[in-house]
């Protein structure tokens, strides 16, 4: 796959890179490990009388390319998987980086003072003690799952003088101790190391964090309202009253995250090509705002950022519900919700016994993650729930609030067997594609922000798109070719801009637990969804393509590259869902909301109105499970703002 090319070092023989991938694939998850072995072995078996690893090198090159070339669903998934796996562990090494001139910065507008600025979240390192501290404690109310919509909940109830225990399964991390190493980043932070996947045709990747902060800490802090027509409709059509009446809420987490616009002259060129393609076909849209004040250079949102500059729950909600009495809990992976006389009343849970060399978090200790990783510590410990644990139990006088996002809400709920046959379905995904073109000029899409600018002109088509650049480590993978020909794409990813197509999905998945205890997710894209997807592809297509471009990659396998003037081609295609290369990044909707009751738009709903899970007395949902449809909008301001009115509720009532 990188056998040396124009400056860049061949795999093996100048670098190691089968090393690392194995050494990140043996930190993989039962399940997953499964899915990657299976992929590799039929890869390995696929040039049958041949093998793959005996063919010399010209042959494997040939039969690469017949791969890509293939319309087959299947031989591109396993070309893909192939080509992820190698970037992944070919383009994270220096002598790659420094040849493409690819580098991870983060920086903030120079003329603005954070130190001296209102707004400036409160500094990581605000937690307290998040090490449990013995096999019991009591509170008001407990809190599964720290990311948006738990951290907001936990400030909002802290500061009514509600005594808050917040749980999470993943580690603490901040600026001073995100890994560095993108293999190790995506073992620490995300669940399932990236690799949660909603199978389907075609199979869908949905990378959820697995972190204290949740999924903001890898999110690129994009902050949208959700549509009036959308809120308006949750009330309307699913009983929501108060759904179209939180513009209280967004205000209050817009002005504490200080969410700012993105600054059209700082954005970096990557945006503002798709600023000027779209200004040229007349298309509307504008600057996104984001929850990182005056940054002006990020480049290492997935991995955590390096400054902490964007607010993510680690550093904003977290911290001020600790400064009003809150308590956070790391490595602490919730099993069951304990039900008494009807009501719930404890979480059952069981927490990661560190290495006794290493049984402070890193944050807590300041030793660096791969220090830790190498003694097995607790650097890894966001990756999986495996390894030596023990007991613990959480007492809830009051509440027991489940917010571990729509995967491991449902996830929890489903074992704990609380609220009934509809948890974990209705569950929407926005599922995704990255658009990829190539332009004359340098476009260093890493330099300025990775998420700035977006289109919203075809939103009655339930289409967003994104001007979104995506990491090297990540992006390497989607470049068209395989061996010499990727590494000479790989040479001038400076030259590549991007945009993300989004859809607010009608298609629906479901979540479930395995016979193993693991979780299952699964989607069905329609016809009608990956139609739409592809109406996606063309705009993008003619805002690069106005913009300048001179080739682009559509990401549809039977098309390949389109060149100025083919983008109508696109409109005349019918894809199948197995033709489109997808991932997805918000789930929700596994245990929504509606009226109490029943009534109209209540059949089906786990929740009332006020997030209260129907059957079960004090026990709550509050993240983007109980929305009721797709938001069709990256929704983290909206779980905010779900949350903090579900919170304020059960503080009302005591």
């Amino acid at each position: 796959m990188a056998p040396g090319f124009g400056g860049l070092p061949a795999a093996e023989r100048d670098v190691d890179v089968s090393g690392r991938v194995a050494n990140f694939l043996a930190e993989l998850p039962p399940r997953g490990l499964a899915r990657v072995r299976l992929g590799l072995k039929a890869f390995e078996l696929l040039p049958f009388p041949w093998r793959f690893s005996r063919l010399d090198l010209n042959a494997r090159e040939d039969y690469l390319g017949h791969l890509e070339k293939s319309t087959f669903g299947p031989y591109q998934d396993l070309l893909l998987m192939a080509k992820v796996l190698c970037t992944f562990g070919y383009a994270v090494v220096p002598a790659v980086k420094e040849q493409v001139g690819y580098e991870v910065t983060c920086a903030l507008d120079g003329a603005v003072a954070v130190a001296a600025d209102p707004g400036q979240a409160s500094p990581a390192g605000t937690l307290g003690e998040t090490e449990v501290p013995g096999s019991v404690e009591e509170c008001d109310v407990v809190i599964v799952g720290s990311g948006a919509g738990g951290a907001a909940a936990a400030a909002t109830l802290a500061e009514a003088g509600v005594d808050v225990i917040v749980l999470e399964a993943g580690s603490h991390f901040d600026s001073g101790s995100y890994p560095s190493d993108p293999m190790e980043a995506i073992l620490s932070l995300y669940r399932e190391a990236g690799l949660t996947i909603a199978d389907g045709h075609p199979p869908i990747p949905i990378p959820v964090a697995r972190t204290v902060g949740g999924t903001t800490v890898i999110n690129s802090g994009t902050c949208f309202r959700a549509p009036d027509q959308v809120l308006e409709a949750w009330e309307r059509d699913h009983g929501i009253d108060w759904a179209a009446d939180v513009g209280a809420e967004y205000s209050e987490a817009e002005s504490f995250l200080r969410v700012t616009p993105v600054d059209p002259e700082q954005m970096g060129r990557n945006g503002q090509l798709t600023m000027e393609g779209a200004a040229a076909l007349g298309a509307s849209g504008g600057p996104i705002s984001r929850n990182a004040g005056r940054c002006v250079q990020c480049s290492s949102c997935p991995f955590g950022c390096r400054i902490d500059a964007k607010r993510a729950m680690h550093v904003s909600y977290l911290p001020r519900a600790v400064a009003a009495g809150a308590r956070v809990r790391a490595n602490v992976e919730a099993e069951r919700v304990v039900v008494e006389n009807g009501r719930a009343t404890q979480v059952a849970c069981r927490v990661a016994i560190q290495d006794s060399r290493e049984r402070t978090s890193p944050r807590q200790s300041g030793t660096s993650p791969s220090t830790m990783a190498e003694h097995g510590g607790p650097a890894l410990a966001g990756a999986r729930a495996e390894g030596p644990t023990r007991p613990y139990t959480v007492r809830a006088r009051t509440a027991v609030i489940v917010a571990g996002g729509a995967l491991g809400t449902p996830e929890l709920l489903i074992r704990s067997g609380l609220g009934g046959k509809a948890v974990g379905w209705n569950l929407h995904i926005h599922p995704a594609c990255w658009v990829g073109a190539r332009y004359e000029e340098e476009v260093r899409g890493w330099e300025g922000v990775m998420q700035s600018y977006y289109v919203d002109e075809w939103e009655r088509e339930r289409i967003l798109l994104e001007a979104t650049f995506t990491p090297l480590p990540f992006g390497g993978a989607w470049l068209l070719g395989t061996g010499r020909r990727h590494q000479e794409a790989m040479l001038g990813f400076g030259n590549v801009g991007s945009i993300g197509v989004h859809l607010s999905d009608h298609s629906s998945g479901r979540v479930r637990v395995g016979g193993d205890g693991s979780l299952r997710a699964s989607y069905k894209l329609d016809r009608a969804d990956a139609r739409r997807i592809g109406y996606g592809i063309a705009r993008a297509a003619e805002i690069h393509f106005a913009a300048g471009a001179t080739e682009v990659y559509p990401n549809i396998g039977r098309i390949g590259v389109l060149r100025p003037g083919d983008a109508g081609r696109l409109d005349s295609i019918d894809p199948k869902p197995a033709e489109l290369r997808l991932e997805a990044f918000h789930p929700m909707g596994t245990a929504r909301m509606g009226p109490e009751g029943g009534g109209p738009g209540g059949d089906g709903a786990v929740c009332d109105s006020d997030g209260a899970v129907r059957g079960t007395r004090g026990l709550y949902v509050a993240d983007a499970s109980l929305f009721p449809t797709s938001v069709g909008v990256n929704p983290m301001m909206t779980i905010i703002a779900f949350s903090k009115r579900v919170a304020a509720g059960i503080a009302a009532r005591g």
